[in-house]
């Protein structure tokens, strides 16, 4: 897989920036979302994130104060309901989530998928709590995507085919509260 689901979010953000939306899709108009569209998130993902319309259909993006990004801050990050890997279909709200479902990890599951995501890092914090989100749209695809939550931020991973990419990490970070002091290492 290598760099494939950040590559995906990526030709999205550039395809949505330059792509002339159509009137009656804008960015956050979801008049004529069906009533199967998940339009509420489950806790804790509504902490942070949101559903949103475009006129490439729903995506999965960062709500209020809090930002979606990459660890490089390259660019935001949301995931969208068409889970293709390029040329995205101006399909508006016919595009959306059929199911959104979270819930929190514990031992094996946990420690597999926070081992992956934590390779290469220098954490010196209390292990968060971690959530496994599986995601389906109406086109039947599927996307599985781990949630590391710290309270104050938290990481996302996706993990296509049950294998976490540690290429599609990214940060979600709390705009409304302070940075963190960084921590001396111990």
């Amino acid at each position: 897989m290598g760099r494939g689901p950040r590559l995906f979010l990526l030709m999205l953000t550039v395809c949505v920036s330059l792509g002339e939306p159509p009137r009656a899709a804008s960015v956050g108009d979801c008049t004529g979302s069906p009533p199967e569209a998940v339009m509420t998130l489950p806790p804790p993902l509504n902490k942070w994130g949101k559903i949103t319309c475009t006129p490439y259909g729903h995506v999965l993006a960062g709500r209020d104060s809090w930002t979606w990004i990459w660890p490089d801050g390259s660019g935001t990050v949301f995931i969208p309901s068409q889970l293709v890997m390029n040329n995205p279909q101006l399909l508006g709200n016919r595009s959306f989530f059929t199911r959104i479902e979270i819930m929190r990890v514990r031992a094996g599951e946990f420690d597999e998928a926070y081992a992956t995501f934590r390779e290469g890092m220098d954490l010196r914090e209390v292990p968060p709590d971690g959530y496994r989100d599986d995601l389906t749209s109406i086109s039947g695809k599927t996307m599985r995507v781990y949630f590391f939550d710290y309270d104050t931020y938290a990481w996302g991973m996706s993990c296509p085919d049950n294998n976490c990419v540690q290429d599609s990490r990214f940060i979600m970070l709390d705009r409304s509260r302070e940075p963190l002091p960084r921590r001396p290492p111990i």
